[in-house]
């Protein structure tokens, strides 16, 4: 049977459109599953875009284990030691790891409920296995306290509300308490501040990506295709795309951008949130966190204006592999920034450097995470030196017990500065002899008047002074600690310790321990106890008058006959009433001498 012309036709064209369909389908498909099709600025800004979801899938898995988890759910036990290897003239014949710094060993014993806010902290010093200093440390409800054991027997607490009441007992200012809250929350989740919605970070990346495509044409994209690239030791097949600008164009974008990001509410209300953490820590200045963000880019925004003259170009890259952004580059005719990701099924990979061009100094971050070890790894090589930092966290988990280990190291071409932690952690039923409080065992700051809180805190600050240069008189040596501070860059270098003179907080710390000390028509009791607090600094006296006697002080020595003297003296004058005050030196801004005038009958 002969099918009529009509339906022949029929049929032709619907199988025609059937076919069209189906390539049209096809088409669709590879447009959207594959990068066939796609201009250069399409994948361009695409694949640019993916290192925001990268970055923010690498801080995701940041997040608390499982074993932590638990922890907030259980009773527990810990128990901490932390020791520090410093050795120098590494390599050389001279090597040394024999000083104070490497005797010293911390232990923390610890033992936590959660669900009673309940933790308590043993923290000893020890020199050579040694007991040299402990604190302890407990948390009851919303009752915090310390207790400097070898000093005193009893805990000082303070109650985590009205704060503001309390900081106004010992003498903070009313600009000061403006920033105290009435409660401090101690459990605050940092990471959440910097973490944005799915909506956030698509608004984000819709609107920073439109700028770079509004403001750039077709002609100032590329493609390189089957690139071969060496990321964490693996040779990887990738696609490149490329955006190039000359100084006009990239200048032009920058300001852009930058502007939008001074009146971005979604980054600022994140700056917002950072305010209110570090709000309470703000004493005398108050900073405003928002407008010191804002002025920053409105500077930058200023000196890329002044410098928009040149023909030199700039290239962006990134590269793709399997439809994953897993290297992006800034070639810049100054410098060079390089970030890679390369994720992986048992380890998670992110490199970011800096290389400058004319100085050739580099700085490269390297972040590992895997199952167990997480590393974090900063390498700065400067005029020919390399220094690095390193970080390794490497855990393990058997039931309800984690053994973790942390080593934060520093190593220059002559240095090594070594911290190693090891922590034991038990997940318990009960916990034996957990600490409570009885009446006698603790004064509760928060309770007292103002007159009885400013006294017993000037007389802790008095011991913990006094405990503090008797363990850098006896313990550890003041060469040390600066050497380590030279080492790590804290402090600055100089030829002798004596012409290096004192940092700013060395300066405070020395001049409280005496300063706390002066004061009128005090009793033979008071100096007595002045005497005690200050005799490992005293190494000398001098007679002004018949009335008045100047107490010479050094930081590092002592002369045990001064301090015998002015005590028989004050013992045979225990009627008398002095006056104290304290005279710096000039140079450095350090105390040194007390001057004791004794008061007329």
């Amino acid at each position: 049977m002969i099918m009529p012309r009509k339906a022949r036709r029929m049929i032709i064209i619907v199988a025609t459109i059937v076919v069209i369909s189906i390539i049209a389908m096809a088409f669709l498909l590879l447009y959207i599953n594959t990068d066939m099709f796609k201009s250069s600025s399409t994948l361009f800004t695409e694949y640019i875009g993916q290192n925001l979801e990268n970055g923010k899938a690498v801080y995701d898995k940041m997040d608390a284990s499982e074993y932590d988890t638990l922890l907030e759910q259980n009773k527990y036990t810990t128990e901490t030691q932390m020791k520090v290897n410093y050795t120098t003239n590494l390599g050389t014949s001279s090597e040394n790891s024999q000083n104070s710094i490497s005797q010293l060993n911390l232990k923390i014993n610890g033992q936590t409920d959660s669900s009673k806010q309940y933790k308590y902290q043993d923290i000893s010093l020890l020199s050579n296995e040694q007991k040299i200093a402990q604190i302890e440390y407990i948390q009851n409800g919303l009752t915090h306290g310390i207790k400097f054991s070898d000093l005193f027997n009893q805990y000082l607490l303070v109650n985590n509300e009205n704060l503001k009441g309390f900081f106004q007992k010992i003498g903070y200012t009313e600009q000061q308490l403006e920033n105290i809250p009435d409660t401090i929350e101690l459990n605050q989740d940092l990471k959440s501040i910097f973490q944005f919605s799915k909506e956030e970070e698509q608004n984000l990346k819709t609107k920073y990506l439109s700028i770079i495509k509004s403001n750039t044409s077709k002609d100032n994209f590329s493609k390189q295709r089957d690139q071969t690239i060496q990321i964490a030791q693996n040779n990887i097949k990738a696609n490149a795309y490329v955006l190039t600008m000359n100084k006009e164009q990239l200048n032009n974008i920058s300001i852009k951008l930058l502007e939008e990001i001074k009146q971005d509410e979604t980054i600022l209300t994140k700056i917002d949130e950072l305010q209110t953490i570090i709000q309470p820590f703000q004493l005398e200045d108050t900073i405003d966190v928002r407008e010191q963000f804002v002025k920053k880019v409105e500077n930058l925004i200023n000196e890329i204006t002044k410098n928009n003259i040149g023909k030199e170009e700039t290239k962006i890259i990134v590269y793709e592999s399997n439809k994953t952004t897993i290297r992006t580059i800034l070639e810049h005719p100054d410098y060079v920034i390089k970030i890679d990701f390369f994720p992986s099924e048992t380890e998670e990979y992110v490199q970011l450097s800096y290389q400058d061009i004319s100085s050739e100094e580099e700085k490269v971050l390297t972040y590992k995470k895997g199952k167990e070890e997480t590393s974090v790894v900063f390498t700065n090589k400067n005029n020919g030196k390399t220094t690095q930092y390193s970080y390794i966290v490497k855990e393990e988990i058997r039931e309800n017990h984690r053994q973790r280990t942390m080593v934060a190291n520093y190593e220059d071409e002559s240095n090594r500065v070594e911290a190693t932690i090891e922590q034991g952690t038990n997940i318990v039923n009960s916990l034996e002899n957990e600490v409570v409080l009885k009446e006698g065992d603790a004064i509760n700051l928060s309770e007292l008047e103002a007159e009885q809180v400013q006294a017993i805190l000037e007389r802790v600050n008095a011991g913990i002074a006094q405990k503090t240069d008797e363990i850098m008189a006896n313990t550890i040596k003041t060469e040390d600690v600066r050497n380590l501070g030279e080492t790590l860059g804290i402090v600055e270098q100089e030829s002798s310790f004596e012409a290096r003179g004192v940092t700013e907080t060395e300066k405070n710390r020395f001049n409280s321990k005496f300063e706390i000390l002066q004061g009128e028509e005090l009793d033979s009791t008071a100096i007595l106890n002045l005497i005690n607090a200050i005799q490992e600094n005293l190494v000398d006296l001098e007679v002004i008058s018949n009335t008045e006697l100047r107490l010479k002080l050094d930081r590092f020595h002592k002369k045990e006959e001064a301090a015998t003297t002015l005590s028989s003296f004050i013992e045979n004058n225990k009627s008398r009433k002095y006056n104290v005050k304290v005279e710096y030196e000039e140079a450095t801004g350090l105390v040194k001498d007390m001057v004791l005038t004794m008061l007329e009958k």
